[in-house]
């Protein structure tokens, strides 16, 4: 992929996923009311890009370093391809909500109360719901807007 359009994607990936899934945790923690509206607007962008940052300096490197060491005795270019998409997913999938998701625990004030198990609990749980909310919203939108032919 050529560094414009990464950088295109990794834009889009993060306002997708920070937008939908710090909206998603402010919902099911306080309701849909006005001040979780208040928090999600004064909250989402730093979040957003915080995600965008982190992603693009610290997890895109560690995924492709991965991929490196993980195809090196590979040497068709199909597998190649097909092994370094499914590693660089879920290297970012698990890296980021695990940052993000301990991150908002931190500026919240929760995370020094929470047990080892409530937090790895908690941590399984917005693993879960970033998987779905990433394959079934924000890659086929994401997808749609940059990869759409030209006509």
């Amino acid at each position: 992929m050529a560094f414009k359009r990464q950088v295109l994607f990794i834009l889009f990936m993060c306002i997708g996923m920070g937008g939908s899934m710090s909206w998603l945790k402010l919902a099911t923690n306080q309701g849909i009311n006005s001040s979780m509206w208040r928090v999600f607007l004064i909250s989402v962008l730093p979040t957003i890009a915080f995600a965008f940052v982190f992603n693009f300096l610290i997890v895109s490197n560690i995924s492709n370093l991965l991929v490196k060491l993980l195809t090196k005795n590979i040497t068709d270019e199909k597998v190649i391809g097909l092994k370094a998409g499914a590693i660089r997913g879920w290297t970012m999938l698990i890296m980021m909500s695990f940052t993000m998701s301990t991150r908002a625990l931190w500026i919240s004030g929760t995370l020094s109360h929470m047990t080892v198990v409530q937090f790895i609990l908690g941590y399984f749980g917005t693993l879960t719901m970033a998987y779905f909310v990433r394959d079934v919203v924000i890659m086929p939108l994401v997808r749609r807007i940059l990869f759409r032919p030209v006509v």
